[in-house]
C-alpha cells in the first residue's frame, strides 16, 4: 500500500532535523554560524551609521536582517548533492512516494532555522542601533520572515534541481543565488536604484516584495500596501516552487536515463 503523503512528509522533515543535529551542536551553531550572521548584519548596518543617516541605518538593518532568512533557506540548494553523496536520492526515486515530496520535506529545517535566525538577528540589531519599534509591529516580524524564507526556499528548490545534474557547482550556485537577491532586491539600496531590466528581474526574485511589505509595516503604511507585498511574495514563491518541481522531475528522469543517479559528486 502506498504511504499517505502527510506521514511521509512528517517523517522526512524529522530526518532533516536529525541531519542538522548531526552537523551542529547548539554551541557550534550559536557561537559559530549564528554569531557570523549577527556580525554580517552589524557590519552592513554600520555602513549606514557612517553615512550619518538614521533612516539609512534603519533601512540597512531591516534589509539585512530579512536577508538572513533568505540565506538560510537557500542552503536547501546543496541538499540534492548531499542526497546523492549519501546514496539516498536513488532510494527516494525508487520509493512509492514522490521523491519531490521527500526532498522538499527533508530540507524544511533550512526554512525553520532561517525564520528563527532572521527574527533573532532583527531583535538584536534594532535596539543595538537604537532603531525604534512598536510592540504590535514586533509581534508580526516572525510572520514576515517566514514569508520571505518560504519564497526563498522555493527558489532554492528550483536551483537545487539544476545543481543535481552539476554537483560541483553547488556552492557557486548557492552563493550566486543569495548574493544576487541581497544585491538587487532592496536589502541595502532600493530596487528603483537599478536599471529597469534589473528591476524586472528583482520583481520575480524572492525577498523583494516581502521586504517591501515589512518596511511598509514598520513605517505604518496602509494595511492594503502591506498585504499586497505579502501576496506578491507568496506568488513569487509559488511560481518558483512550480518551476522547481518540473526541473527536479526532469533532472531525475535524465539521470535515470544515463544510469548515473546513484553516483556521488
Amino acid at each position: 500500500m502506498t504511504p499517505k503523503w502527510p506521514h511521509v512528509f512528517l517523517m522526512a522533515t524529522r530526518i532533516g532535523f536529525r541531519d542538522l543535529a548531526a552537523i551542529y551542536t547548539w554551541r557550534t551553531w550559536l557561537f559559530g554560524w549564528f554569531l557570523r550572521l549577527v556580525t554580517q548584519v552589524v557590519f552592513f548596518t554600520a555602513i549606514g551609521v557612517m553615512a550619518g543617516s538614521e533612516a539609512r541605518v534603519a533601512y540597512i538593518a531591516i534589509g539585512n536582517a530579512a536577508a538572513v532568512s533568505c540565506i538560510e533557506a537557500m542552503v536547501v540548494i546543496t541538499a540534492t548533492v548531499r542526497e546523492r553523496n549519501l546514496g539516498t536520492l536513488a532510494l527516494q526515486v525508487a520509493a512509492p512516494t514522490s521523491f519531490v515530496l521527500t526532498y522538499i520535506a527533508r530540507g524544511l529545517y533550512c526554512l525553520v532555522i532561517g525564520t528563527g535566525s532572521s527574527t533573532a538577528v532583527f531583535f538584536i540589531v534594532m535596539p543595538l542601533f537604537g532603531i525604534p519599534l512598536h510592540l504590535t509591529t514586533a509581534l508580526l516580524v516572525p510572520f514576515f520572515m517566514l514569508v520571505v524564507g518560504l519564497s526563498s526556499y522555493c527558489m532554492g528548490i528550483a536551483v537545487g534541481a539544476i545543481v543535481c545534474r552539476s554537483p560541483a557547482t553547488q556552492w557557486l550556485a548557492l552563493n550566486l543565488s543569495y548574493l544576487s537577491v541581497m544585491t538587487f532586491c532592496g536589502v541595502n539600496v532600493s530596487v528603483s536604484y537599478w536599471p529597469s531590466a534589473i528591476q524586472y528581474v528583482a520583481a520575480v526574485l524572492p525577498l523583494t516584495h516581502g521586504l517591501e511589505a515589512l518596511r511598509a509595516l514598520i513605517d505604518g503604511r496602509p494595511a492594503e500596501t502591506v498585504m499586497t507585498g505579502v501576496a506578491l511574495e507568496l506568488l513569487v514563491g509559488a511560481a518558483w516552487l512550480a518551476v522547481g518541481v518540473v526541473l527536479f522531475k526532469w533532472a531525475v528522469a535524465a539521470e535515470r536515463r544515463r544510469g548515473t543517479i546513484e553516483l556521488s559528486a
